[in-house]
């Protein structure tokens, strides 16, 4: 075999090769930032009593992480004016909990600079909150580095809707590698606790309980369709447990994925057991988060550990005068997207300058964030 041939098939080796776990460590900064777990643990259980919906968002916010392009923090970078990023994705709209990962990420550079990546942040404070809500607790490995890149597509193209068919979701999962049972547990797991925006809600997509579905129409109809929200579950949105299984077998779900899962011949089955054996739940829960969260992650010495969650550490350079992107959201979707509470604003067509100072614009061969006045981040969850 020549050497071009031989290095070409490396290559297509290195390509196909697993990435999850390989250079990753049950203590991986237990001597470069012995306190790490502890710093977040203390933020994620400070954000909890100030606000148990923290949870759910966290949840969240690592599956969006994970499962658009791997575990990688991509979805934590800003948009820029002449660059998208996933946090304007339309599944990642409602996605919260940036200002929690920055807060950790702020007091880690404090006691340990430059060490602790923003990856790892969020994958243990899911763990943390998961733990803190009822869930199970979980042992996570450590070192990850982060993205150098957030694509917007990325996170369009891969994150599944709420109304997906069943059959194309568990095709998903399959894709990275998740069996239909973990599926549904992570499904089981996020859709547990939390609040879902009414415009997400379609009762007549699939059957709904009939009195669940008027309760439904009370906190949803008219004027509440744009900014009214729904428990996950009606009882207890707050807390994991498996009262999951029994609200998606009684069609007491808001959101059609989950009431689809209860009629489909392939999902039925492993909604039933799961019914059936409770202490299963917990447990079953517990390793499917652990091996979300070794999802395509990067180590070693590719990627970055960024000094601030929300921007590359070297950005790079515009080419060319004023670049302004086309975004086909609208300004006010976008309200809530930065982290620390600045919202993104003033999006223009592409090649228009923007008459504005306070806006985005490059200077200096320089991309410059989109400034914005504070705004608070919404509550809401899918």
């Amino acid at each position: 075999m020549d050497a071009c041939r031989l290095l070409l098939l490396l290559g297509l080796l290195a390509a196909v090769a697993p990435l999850a776990s390989a250079q990753l460590a049950p203590e991986f900064y237990k001597d470069s930032c012995p306190d790490a777990e502890k710093i977040v643990a203390a933020v994620i259980e400070k954000k909890l009593k100030e606000d148990p919906g923290t949870a759910a968002g966290l949840l969240r916010l690592i599956f969006h992480d994970c499962f658009a392009n791997g575990c990688d923090a991509s979805i934590l970078i800003d948009p820029l004016s002449n660059q998208s990023a996933e946090k304007e994705a339309g599944p990642n709209i409602s996605v919260r909990g940036f200002e929690v990962i920055d807060e950790a990420k702020k007091e880690l550079e404090a006691k340990c600079p430059n060490t602790v990546s923003c990856a790892d942040i969020v994958v243990l404070s899911a763990r943390d909150a998961i733990h803190l809500a009822g869930g199970p607790a979980y042992k996570v490995q450590t070192g990850r580095r982060d993205s150098l890149v957030s694509n917007r597509e990325e996170a369009d193209n891969n994150l599944p809707g709420p109304d997906i068919p069943v059959p194309k979701l568990v095709s998903e999962f399959l894709s990275r590698g998740f069996s239909a049972e973990e599926m549904v547990v992570l499904l089981a797991g996020g859709h547990s606790i939390g609040k879902v925006r009414c415009i997400f809600i379609e009762p007549d997509a699939t059957p709904m309980e009939s009195s669940y579905q008027a309760s439904i129409s009370k906190l949803c109809d008219g004027p509440n369709r744009d900014t009214g929200f729904v428990n996950m579950d009606e009882h207890n949105p707050d807390s994991i447990d498996g009262t999951y299984f029994a609200n998606v077998i009684a069609k007491k779900m808001p959101l059609t994925i989950d009431r689809l899962l209860g009629i489909d011949a392939k999902t039925t089955p492993i909604i039933k057991d799961m019914l059936n054996k409770p202490d299963d739940f917990l447990p079953s829960f517990a390793k499917a988060m652990e091996k979300l969260s070794e999802l395509k992650v990067i180590t070693g010495k590719d990627g970055e550990i960024r000094k601030s969650c929300s921007e590359f550490n070297n950005p790079m350079p515009a080419t060319g005068g004023s670049v302004i992107r086309i975004s086909s959201a609208s300004p006010e979707d976008l309200e809530g997207l930065s982290s620390g509470g600045k919202q993104v604003s003033g999006i223009v067509s592409q090649g228009s300058k923007d008459p504005l100072p306070e806006t985005a614009k490059v200077v200096d061969g320089h991309r410059k964030k989109v400034a914005g006045r504070h705004h608070k981040l919404r509550g809401d969850s899918p």
